[in-house]
């Protein structure tokens, strides 16, 4: 992928987003800053991108279900994926004692993650936000005393911000799985060895024991099985499922034999798995 090309991301400058990007991409990359994960579809779409980013499962919150729902709504496609460790540190204007803050703010998974220390100081009130760097920007462009925001490592910096307390997560391995995506195209990417798949199965005894049976013939590692509900149809539900595999042609295998058995099935990506 050339730096020069722009990725959509949800968040701005000095977010879990921007830093992937930096990290795995290139630090020359140009972002399109996005508030929500919607808008980040609408910029592939609309061609005003031709990649985007999105955050997509938590070691601690588990899968993000609503952008899934994007994915597919947009018929959008997984390219890449990157695993970020994920570090939340307390920020706020210099020479305040975390008895001093009165709010803080982040984005939901953050708090979420968050939310053992947190409970230790009930006179904090949590304010959910569209991101986790942009309460950190308005904090230092406004001058905002008794106001924390959650940020990654590094964010404090890029906006001469002071951490006052690091590594605030439940749990100290806390991991983030995200996505590189782009509008479905019939060209293949070398040295593909996962594949992401969704389906819905017929309502009969077993349809799902059969399909992960198939799997196992062709000899696929399920690393992931995940049900997701279907829109405009309650309590019905959709399969997304992760694979690895040696070789392609075991995936089409796989594709063929599960094409009777599912009542609908797609490939949201194939890609290169980011776990070694």
């Amino acid at each position: 992928m050339k730096q020069s090309t722009k990725i959509a991301i949800q968040g701005i400058e000095g977010s879990n987003h921007h830093k992937v990007v930096m990290d795995f991409l290139g630090k020359n990359t140009p972002i399109l800053a996005c508030h929500k994960f919607e808008e980040v579809a609408k910029a592939l779409v609309n061609n005003q991108v031709k990649f985007g980013l999105m955050a997509i499962e938590n070691s601690i919150a588990g899968s993000i279900l609503p952008n899934y729902h994007i994915i597919i709504q947009n018929q959008l496609e997984i390219i890449q994926e990157f695993y970020m460790p994920i570090a939340h540190h307390l920020v706020a204007l210099p020479n305040q004692s975390i008895n001093e803050i009165k709010v803080v703010k982040s984005h939901q998974m953050a708090l979420y993650q968050c939310s053992e220390f947190f409970n230790r100081y009930p006179h904090i009130q949590l304010v959910e936000d569209v991101d986790t760097a942009l309460p950190a920007k308005q904090i230092a462009k406004n001058k905002r005393f008794h106001e924390a925001a959650l940020v990654p490592k590094g964010t404090a910096a890029i906006f001469g911000l002071e951490v006052i307390q690091p590594n605030l997560q439940n749990q100290a391995f806390n991991e983030t799985r995200f996505v590189l995506l782009q509008k479905k195209t019939e060209k293949q990417i070398n040295e593909v060895n996962k594949a992401t798949l969704y389906f819905t199965l017929p309502h009969q005894e077993g349809s799902l024991a059969e399909v992960l049976m198939s799997m196992k013939k062709v000899q696929m590692n399920l690393t992931k099985i995940q049900s997701i509900p279907l829109p405009n149809s309650v309590w019905s539900y959709a399969f997304i499922v992760d694979l690895r595999f040696k070789n392609e042609k075991s995936l089409h295998q796989l594709i063929l034999n599960l094409e009777g058995k599912t009542t609908h099935l797609s490939i949201l990506g194939t890609y290169k798995s980011g776990r070694e």
